[in-house]
């Protein structure tokens, strides 16, 4: 191999070390317990604003790694928690229950990040980087609360435990009419 060569292929290492693209992007931002109290808060914010109010049970919260272009970890996770509606809503009023909530992440500042009016399902993103996703799966109402850029705290898939074998079991006179 001729030094140009060698020299080139040690060039362009350097330049994706120092871009992070073998090592990890960048620093994560926060602990997982500065990051759990902010998807709940966000949550619980959410389910507040709903009148009148709904049942709901937390699924647990989970994390996904992170991976550079090498397929490796780079000790970043996404942070994350369903919040499942145990109302049962009835057909009528998911439309309602979903203007609700939209209208409330807007009046909190949230900015959309996607939306399908068909489903309905939409994503707005809190000034606190908590992306909220609202969707509906059948009977099943959800909330997601995310965030990405969390420090991985070590081997465990799940941080804490919560019911994620919910469907709507809770009948209300207002919701389910």
């Amino acid at each position: 191999m001729n030094s140009r060569r060698v020299l080139l292929m040690g060039a362009t290492a350097a330049v994706f070390v120092s871009s992070g693209v073998l090592a990890g992007c960048s620093s994560p931002s926060m602990e997982v317990n500065e990051a759990v109290p902010k998807i709940d808060a966000a949550l619980d914010d959410t389910f507040a604003a709903v009148r009148p109010p709904l049942k709901w049970s937390d699924g647990s919260t989970g994390m996904s790694q992170h991976r550079n272009m090498l397929n490796l970890e780079n000790g970043e996770i996404t942070l994350s928690r369903y919040r499942y509606v145990r109302t049962k809503v009835s057909k009528t009023k998911i439309a309602l229950l979903a203007k609700t909530i939209e209208r409330h992440w807007k009046a909190q500042g949230y900015e959309l990040e996607s939306e399908n009016r068909k489903v309905p399902s939409f994503r707005y993103r809190t000034p606190e980087g908590v992306s909220l996703t609202f969707d509906v799966g059948g009977d099943l109402v959800t909330v997601l609360a995310t965030i990405e850029d969390t420090k991985y705290p070590g081997d465990n898939s799940i941080i804490d435990d919560g019911n994620d074998d919910v469907s709507p079991d809770v009948r209300d006179p207002y919701w389910s009419k």
